[in-house]
């Protein structure tokens, strides 16, 4: 098989999915948890985690390409458009979840509550990552300051940002985004969250049908951000019963599989036709097709719920997997089924530490949530192999 044959990710998520099957099976508190949360938009919990295994194995193809040609980026289209892919969809469900409560809620949101549990959901695993990528970063620099203490606290700045500044160099390491750069969605995400609270108030009559019309106009020059368009566009047909009908039958399974296949044969799918085609396959998960099962078994909801530390974590997990690799025997120098195996292990790694990381730091803060406060709503996780 070639670098870019397709079998290889599959191989990658089907090993994933088998760990998160073990750790649901033989942890008491996982079973418990995966239990006691289930609810009607089952199957998009579980797309989470394999959209989650796109982005890694994105990552790994840019990680490929940054060690034959020193840029972060791959020669593989299917690849990129996979990871661009799996950005989309994450966004879409960010906002259908959200414009979901919008509707509920008639429009009123309690800002202050809101943001609150944002802060909660978000940071402390968002945290937690940034001081493993220091230390990685850390290691790198042999553990000792390089630069002055302004530049370095500069520096810093763009570590904690959520995104908003882009990473660069840190402490002397050129490289240093590649250890972890999947900040960059993380400023979308933050940016729709501002802008909900005053989008609310076109929830309703012909303001929605002007919102819809002026973001699809101004989404023209960005895409990307079609995508919350289309999350809202299939929370309202959801909420007026329109996916009631047929998209959950089996028998229609095929039809956002091919949608997604389509949409990841253009140069990229951030292209408004590949944000349409993505849109449409949403559809069928919004109303609760699971792929014949695929979607809602234990293993698939383990690794959608463990799917935000596995985005804020993988990134790290693959740098150092590949730089233990170059300094043996060289990343350019693998064979397709060496490379792949090289990505099996970091997916392997990435599904183990997220289910320790979910349960030990973003489960805690997720319970504290006040009983007013607002759903715990999952971030749209995910990274594609180049920006927007």
């Amino acid at each position: 098989m070639t670098l870019e044959s397709l079998a290889f990710p599959a191989l990658v998520a089907i090993l994933c999915l088998a760990v998160s099957a073990a750790i649901a099976s033989r942890d008491p508190w996982y079973r418990d948890h995966l239990r006691r949360n289930g609810h009607r938009f089952e199957a998009i919990d579980g797309l989470r985690g394999f959209l989650a295994v796109g982005v890694l194995c994105a990552h790994v193809m840019t990680t490929r390409g940054f060690y034959e040609t020193g840029v972060w980026s791959t020669t593989s289209r299917v690849h990129a458009a996979m990871g661009e892919s799996a950005v989309t969809l994450f966004f879409m469900i960010t906002a259908f979840l959200f414009w979901r409560h919008v509707i509920r809620s008639k429009g009123a949101i309690d800002t202050r509550e809101f943001y609150a549990a944002r802060i909660r959901r978000l940071v402390p695993m968002y945290a937690v990552s940034v001081a493993f990528s220091l230390f990685v970063i850390a290691a790198l620099s042999g553990f000792a300051l390089h630069v002055d203490m302004p530049t370095f606290v500069h520096q810093l700045r763009e570590w904690l940002s959520f995104g908003f500044i882009r990473t660069r160099e840190m402490n002397g390491v050129k490289d240093a985004h590649i250890v972890n750069a999947v900040y960059w969605t993380l400023a979308w995400e933050w940016s729709f969250y501002l802008v909900l609270p005053l989008l609310a108030l076109f929830a309703r009559g012909w303001g929605l049908a002007l919102l819809v019309a002026v973001a699809a106009f101004f989404g023209m020059q960005a895409p990307v951000s079609l995508a919350f368009v289309g999350g809202i566009l299939a929370a309202e047909a959801s909420e007026r019963g329109w996916l009631d009908a047929y998209l959950d039958r089996i028998w229609l399974a095929p039809v956002p599989i091919v949608a997604v296949a389509v949409a990841l044969s253009f140069e990229t799918a951030y292209h408004p036709v590949s944000v349409t085609l993505l849109f449409v396959a949403f559809l069928f998960f919004a109303a609760g097709n699971t792929l014949g099962g695929l979607l809602t078994s234990r293993a698939a909801k383990l690794l959608g719920a463990v799917s935000y530390s596995f985005y804020l974590t993988h990134c790290i997990v693959i740098f150092v997997a590949y730089r233990l690799v170059e300094g043996t025997v060289g990343v350019a120098s693998l064979s397709p089924q060496r490379h792949w195996m090289v990505a099996a292990l970091a997916a392997i790694a990435a599904t183990a530490l997220s289910a320790v990381t979910y349960r030990r730091f973003e489960f805690p803060f997720i319970a504290r949530r006040a009983p007013r406060a607002a759903p715990a709503l999952e971030p749209a996780i995910a990274h594609a192999a180049r920006r927007p």
